[in-house]
């Protein structure tokens, strides 16, 4: 049957379906331009924004859902229903007797690139409006990073797929059901001849069973796989070395001593909250003079773990192997001839091996993974010979599913694709179209496909080039099961019942089998698990889903036998010449999964603070050979393909070395086009890295939005340092200024913070937990652009020194909530007050906007709300929003509040049991969702609490102390371990 005669069968039963629901959408259209048409409303417009009301008649649909996105009103979501088949465990559906206001928590997980992020997540009537960190599940501990805050915002996302489309337009279910049920009965004859299978990358122990189970049922049929951003090239490595692909685990709290080439161990991806927490913890041991911490990154480009590191080396990237090799010799690992190194390099090298023998067993030596696997190879022959396996570095058998095919996978279905081997093809959550390799070219080869399926959350550009596509549901709304990093299960529960007429993945795979909606998807899910669990199943499927994981399902660690030493390492013997570029994942939207993602667009990126777009990332002395300054256009070219943007000058990056990031130049749907599509660039054989690129100037200016046009200190100590030699007897840094004014009395609780700079690594989940705790609103780049963000924490990227080779830091500005704060005095209207706990406060009913505390602060922490953006919202958009936080309306300064609200229901609790607050009883959004526990809050009029303890330390210091606010956040400053090592 052709692809036409299988669409054409689907269509009769829903023509008067179709025909009603486009005449619908059509008077719903009709109404609207009479609304945009009246007279009020342009009276109205031209009263709110009298700059654009001459334009007021070229508003158009698209214009105005833009707008209404950017903003985050979903109107319309509350319109839309469908049935949950079941209940999740504490509830999906309010049950009898459930009070209002009280909120409930139950474990859960959402997926970053296949893996599992566990949650729990936090419900008003059944409605999430927060998520926090698992503390049970041995992978996060109770961490979260900025991806996984965020997906609370992407189930409300307005842009999601609704309903089935064929061919473009709206269809049912039913004429899925009836499509898919045709061309599974074709199958079943042929034993699935010409079928394939394409998905992400899966750790979903459900998902391979059905998976497993249609390849069986269809023996000619294949399974391919596509992520984006991989780590396929340590399989290869550990094939080298053990003979079998293997997954790596790093225990650095464990490891004293670290070497990382390029491998941004604390960077944005699915292990951040894992390494970033054991990377702390060896921190803070270290603190206590248990031990060292020492971290040695040789990279071409600032990353979080660069400017983390003690003993930072920037090097090109011709220049890995050389220094890999190097180091190997030095301890004793065989890497054949190398070239020679520069005095820089050589003191590097020697200092590390020095470190790395010293502490045998308890060093690591990292690569990153999207190095050479010869390189990666070495690495791990470094470590066994320093005893590091076991120890410091485990490994697992993969935590995800291989495809038959291998690292090949997608090019394997291109060509049978191309070749016309393929006559039906099934695409689950992957958008290849826009994330394969340009020199695929995978658009033209699916073209020729007799039948395209697409299923994902999303009508993004494979959807757009296949003929049907199935809505997915949110894994918020959903039941499945995922494996962490470390291969530990979660079962995933809904918070909430699907928004739209959607349906789980593993839905619409058994769909694809020709079998019909009649089995619920959690039954779907426990089938998996009954083998295993037999007559103690009850038991565990409740434990599993209250604790947020299954006990004991991640694969045990084991120190596979190395079967080869002959590594082939192939050292470059000279610099390189040329530009050289390198593609990397954005550290807000990931690898443009998340574009569509207002709260990560807005994010600011840890380094260049830019947001809403891209850049063409170039090194100051690039830029000042080519006399080129911020915004300035250039064309990068690699080979046949080539992209224009922007540059921006990055302290600290190889001179001629040009960084890109993946995830932009496609529609938003938020604010149009942004930034350029750097996966144009990218190549099978050069995904992450090409060498001899060329850059020449358009001669056009670009504006890039940042947050931050300043990151130099210039000689003041926002970022303090001392050396750990002089711990022991470090002279109190904080001293008390003189003031005019008497000590205001303090009662017990009294709150303050502390944020501990040497444990900050800048991954910004402080700064997306507070969003979503406190309602923060989007503004858009425009507003960006003009200053008008609205965050209430911000984290400040700073260097000082040459910046070729500067000294870098973040820092985390929170309200200070000072004792003698300036924009209290400075109200005229009083509505910055102080509280008897110490709180600096914000009365929005009094404010009148008239910016002046702003203007008092010296640490710009207040934000001002120009523009309304919650008139007019759906009910749904106050659902999603944290009911114990005001919703503010234009007019009004906002700030941080120390979570009030948390402090205030302690408080009620406390009193209500007749106690006193409990020591950590109090948890701040930010503290909470900190990877590696830099943030403290707690009563500082309690000795021993643990904020108090922190700022009873030497290292303990006011920012801005001499302009004597006397602030009750605090900082700790930054511990250096020798002269050598760095901010």
């Amino acid at each position: 049957m052709t692809s036409e005669q299988a669409l054409s069968r689907s269509q009769p039963a829903d023509k008067t379906q179709g025909a009603e629901a486009r005449e619908r959408n059509a008077s719903v259209w009709r109404s609207l331009d009479e609304w945009l048409g009246t007279k009020s409303f342009k009276a109205l417009l031209e009263a709110e924004f009298p700059s654009i009301a001459p334009a007021a008649d070229g508003i158009n649909r698209r214009s105005l859902l833009q707008a209404m996105g950017a903003s985050l009103a979903l109107a319309g979501l509350t319109g839309c229903s469908s049935t949950a088949d079941e209940t999740a465990l504490p509830y999906v559906e309010m049950p009898e007797g459930e009070t209002q206001g009280i909120a409930r928590f139950y474990a859960t997980a959402v997926s970053l690139a296949g893996y599992a992020q566990p949650v729990f997540g936090k419900t008003y009537s059944g409605r999430p409006v927060k998520l926090e960190g698992n503390a049970s599940h041995p992978a996060s501990r109770g961490a979260i990073d900025a991806f996984t805050q965020a997906a609370l915002l992407g189930l409300y996302d307005p842009s999601r797929s609704q309903a089935p489309r064929l061919v473009g337009e709206v269809s049912s279910w039913s004429a899925w059901e009836r499509a898919t049920v045709e061309r599974a009965s074709m199958l079943d004859r042929t034993g699935g001849e010409g079928f394939r299978l394409l998905t992400g990358r899966l750790t979903s122990p459900t998902l391979q069973r059905q998976i497993s189970e249609m390849m069986a049922r269809w023996p000619q049929a294949r399974w391919h796989s596509h992520e984006p951003v991989d780590d396929r090239a340590l399989h290869a490595a550990t094939r080298l070395v053990f003979g079998r692909p293997l997954d790596r685990h790093l225990r650095l709290d464990r490891a004293e001593v670290i070497v990382s080439f390029d491998d941004d161990l604390l960077g944005p991806g699915p292990r951040q909250v894992r390494q970033a927490k054991g990377w702390s913890d060896r921190r803070m041991a270290a603190q206590r003079g248990e031990g060292a911490s020492l971290l040695f990154v040789a990279e071409p480009t600032p990353s979080l773990t660069g400017i983390a590191a003690g003993d930072r080396l920037i090097a090109a990237p011709a220049r890995f192997s050389v220094l890999v090799a190097n180091l190997a010799n030095a301890l004793g690992v065989e890497a054949g001839s190398v070239s020679d190194l520069s005095e820089q390099e050589r003191r590097w090298v020697q200092t590390a091996a020095e470190r790395l023998q010293a502490y045998r067993g308890r060093a690591l030596v990292s690569v990153g993974t999207h190095l050479s696997p010869e390189m990666q190879a070495l690495a791990l022959l470094i470590n066994e010979r320093l005893g590091n396996l076991g120890q410091t570095l485990a490994f697992t058998t993969p935590i995800a599913a291989f495809p038959p095919d291998g690292d090949r996978s997608l090019e394997a279905l291109v060509e049978d694709m191309r070749g016309g081997r393929v006559s039906t093809l099934a695409i689950l959550g992957t958008d290849p179209v826009a994330t394969a390799p340009s020199d695929l070219s995978f658009a033209e080869a699916l073209d020729r496909v007799e039948l395209r399926i697409h299923a994902g959350l999303h009508v993004d550009a494979t959807a757009n080039r296949c003929h049907w596509h199935a809505p997915l549901q949110h894994e918020l709304e959903s039941w499945t099961d995922l494996r962490a990093v470390d291969g530990t299960v979660s079962i995933v529960q809904p918070l909430v019942k699907p928004f739209w007429s959607v349906r789980s993945i593993h839905t619409v795979l058994e769909n694809l089998g020709g079998r019909l909606n009649g089995v619920g998807d959690q039954d779907v899910v426990r089938k998996t698990w009954l083998p295993d669990w037999g007559i103690a199943f009850d038991a565990n499927w409740r434990s599993a889903l209250l604790e947020g994981f299954v006990a004991g399902s991640a694969p045990r660690p084991e120190v596979p036998p190395v079967v080869n030493r002959a590594v082939n390492l192939g050292v470059a013997q000279g610099q390189g010449g040329g530009l050289t570029l390198l593609i990397q994942p954005d550290p807000t939207i990931f690898d443009g999964r998340f574009s569509k993602n207002a709260w990560l667009q807005e994010l600011p990126k840890p380094i260049t603070k830019i947001c809403w777009g891209n850049a063409v990332l170039v090194s100051p002395a690039l830029a000042a050979e080519r006399q080129w300054t911020n915004g300035d256009g250039v064309r990068v070219s690699a080979g046949d393909a080539s992209v224009e943007g922007a540059i921006w000058i990055v302290p600290g990056q190889a001179r001629d070395t040009v960084v890109v990031h993946l995830g932009y130049g496609k529609q938003s749907g938020l604010a149009g086009k942004l930034g350029f599509d750097a996966y144009q660039l990218r190549r099978v054989d050069a995904l992450c890295q090409i060498a001899g690129v060329t850059l020449e100037a358009t001669g056009e200016k670009q504006t890039i939005v940042t947050t931050q046009p300043q990151h130099a200190m210039d000689g003041f100590d926002f970022v303090r340092k001392v050396q750990r030699a002089e711990l022991a007897a470090l002279e109190p840094l904080k001293t008390k200024q003189p003031s005019f004014y008497p000590a205001a009395e303090a009662s017990s609780p009294s709150w303050g913070m502390s944020i501990d700079l040497d444990l900050c690594i800048g991954c910004n989940a402080c700064v997306t937990a507070c969003q979503s705790e406190n309602n923060i609103p989007v503004v858009g780049k425009d507003l960006v652009a003009q200053g008008r963000e609205m965050h209430w924490l911000r984290v400040d990227h700073y260097y000082e020194g040459d910046p070729d080779d500067p000294d870098m830091a973040f820092q985390p500005v929170p309200c200070m909530h000072c004792e003698q704060a300036p924009c209290e005095m400075g109200c005229p209207v009083n509505a910055a007050v102080h509280s008897y706990d110490g709180l600096n406060l914000q009365v929005y009913n009094r404010c009148i906007g008239t910016r002046t505390c702003s203007s008092y602060c010296p640490y710009k922490v207040r934000r001002f709300n120009w523009f309304d953006f919650t008139q007019g919202d759906a009910e749904s958009v106050k659902a999603m929003r944290n009911p114990e936080v005001t919703v503010r309306q234009r007019g009004v300064m906002e700030k941080c509040t120390y979570c009030i609200q948390r402090i205030e229901g302690a408080r009620i609790q406390a009193k209500k049991e007749g106690r006193e607050i409990a020591e950590g009883e109090v948890v701040t959004a930010c503290q909470a969702a900190c990877p590696t526990t830099a943030i403290t809050f707690g009563n500082v009029m309690d000795n021993q609490s643990a904020v108090s303890r922190r700022k009873a330390e030497a290292r303990d210091y006011a920012l801005l102390e001499e302009v004597n606010t006397r602030p009750r956040t605090t900082y700790l400053a930054r511990i250096l371990d020798d002269e050598a090592q760095r901010i």
